[in-house]
């Protein structure tokens, strides 16, 4: 299955050629992320001044220079480009960027529940909502016809002192759960973390830094490794929960504080 998250530019003809080719390519759903029209306050990459494609500073002339194997990778291997943004914009291809000024100079602030509506209505599939932290919000992703959502704080990196995604859980479940799928977005690193929040109601989890730290360390053999760790936790502690199917999950398996 294929799922393609997409993200609102500014560039009509770039929003319109991205979901055309997922119809091409036969992707199975796409998910519209709504908690980034503005980049968040990323203190991380201001420290360290991470821009797409790579910046030289005098910071990270030193560290290039101490991992000589990857600077030389980098420098003549194919040349960096990001595929889907390139025959449209120059940002983060040609012209360094950080994650936070791309999304709050070139992502389309005006994004609302009509525009989310009618690229519903465009795409005509599988239709996910990738952002909602609240049950109204989750109730209205209902009344536009999104099939799922994903209760995310984006990894935690956009609103400063948000609440975590699964504290949200239980709620949105309770509200929307019989209408959509719910889908927890964020901190889920170990199976437990998955058996957790189907227990709440969840159908599913995502993770991204799970398996993007696996891809940078080791690539696809990374990969394979992370999600074989992750399914022999989870078969292990529901072996030891006494649990022999996941629709055997339930709130009963949980104790909140």
């Amino acid at each position: 299955p294929k799922m393609f998250q997409l993200y609102v530019h500014k560039d009509k003809e770039l929003n319109r050629s991205m979901v055309e080719r997922c119809k091409a390519a036969k992707f199975d759903a796409l998910t519209l992320t709504v908690d980034t029209i503005v980049g968040g306050n990323r203190e991380r990459c201001l420290r360290s001044g991470f821009t797409s494609p790579p910046k030289i500073t005098p910071t990270s002339f030193w560290s290039y220079a101490a991992k000589p194997a990857w600077g030389l990778n980098y420098m003549f291997r194919d040349r960096f480009e990001l595929s889907n943004l390139k025959d449209h914009v120059s940002e983060g291809t040609s012209v360094p960027n950080s994650v936070a000024d791309y999304f709050t100079n070139m992502l389309d602030q005006s994004l609302d529940w009509a525009m989310a509506e009618e690229i519903a209505k465009d795409w005509g599939g599988e239709f996910c909502l990738k952002g909602i932290m609240s049950v109204a919000d989750a109730k209205r992703a209902v009344d536009i016809g999104a099939t799922a959502i994903m209760v995310s704080n984006h990894g935690g990196r956009q609103l400063d002192g948000s609440r975590a995604p699964f504290d949200q859980l239980a709620e949105i479940c309770d509200a929307v759960g019989d209408k959509l799928d719910v889908i927890c977005d964020g901190g889920i690193t170990r199976g437990s973390h998955v058996l957790k929040a189907l227990s709440v109601g969840a159908k599913a989890c995502s993770g991204g830094r799970l398996y993007l730290y696996a891809l940078a360390a080791a690539g696809q053999g990374g990969v394979e490794r992370i999600l074989s760790l992750l399914q022999a936790e989870i078969e292990r502690d529901m072996k030891l929960m006494g649990v022999t199917a996941v629709d055997q999950l339930n709130r009963e398996n949980l104790r909140f504080r």
